[in-house]
């Protein structure tokens, strides 16, 4: 069975950890569309720490057969207090101020197993989105669609309901490939 897990690495989950406790001052975005959809990266302004997170394309592996996909890959390094500044897409940068303080940070994660002739023939596992507890309310950056390059910018108080449901985009195609079933669940993880 092929087992593909595309999660954060350690140091990337230390950066998210490290933002418990912090004030979180202001986010920077990159608006394109619809309002909330900011372009490769978000970065967060934080006392005594800032931090990008990206979304950008990579190949993944997302079968038994070695079918390569090009997929929206959710990142964490840390940044520079310096504006964000995306000059090649031609929008400007819009800074949302915040003032609160992160009491949790989560991380919601898909899961998908792919079946051939009903057995367990590959299994992928992705970060969907960061959450960031603020008082009760979430802050959600959300990669959205699994192909995409945008970061969702999401306000509210059910971090599972603010991302993206990717279940339809795993949906089973009898008339593409009938031998192939495909079985879809997200889960939060607390960092």
């Amino acid at each position: 069975m092929e087992a593909v897990d595309k999660g954060f690495s350690a140091d990337e989950k230390l950066i998210l950890k490290d933002m418990v406790g912090r004030e979180l001052i202001s986010v920077d975005t990159v608006i394109v569309a619809r309002g909330d959809l900011s372009w490769n990266t978000v970065r967060l302004h934080l006392d005594g720490a800032d931090v990008d997170v990206d979304n950008f394309l990579g190949d993944v592996e997302v079968d038994e057969l070695g079918t390569i996909e090009e997929f929206g890959l959710l990142s964490v390094r840390r940044s520079s207090p310096e504006k964000l500044s995306l000059p090649d897409v031609g929008t400007d940068t819009t800074v949302g101020g915040i003032g609160r303080a992160v009491t949790g940070v989560f991380v919601i994660v898909n899961d998908v197993g792919v079946y051939g002739e009903g057995a367990l023939v590959a299994s992928l596992s992705y970060p969907q989105a960061i959450a960031i507890e603020l008082d009760g309310k979430y802050l959600v950056l959300d990669k959205e669609t699994w192909f995409s390059e945008m970061i969702a910018v999401k306000i509210g108080e059910d971090p599972l309901a603010l991302a993206y449901d990717g279940a339809a985009d795993w949906e089973d195609d009898p008339d593409e490939d009938p031998s192939t079933h495909y079985e879809f669940s997200s889960r939060v993880v607390s960092l």
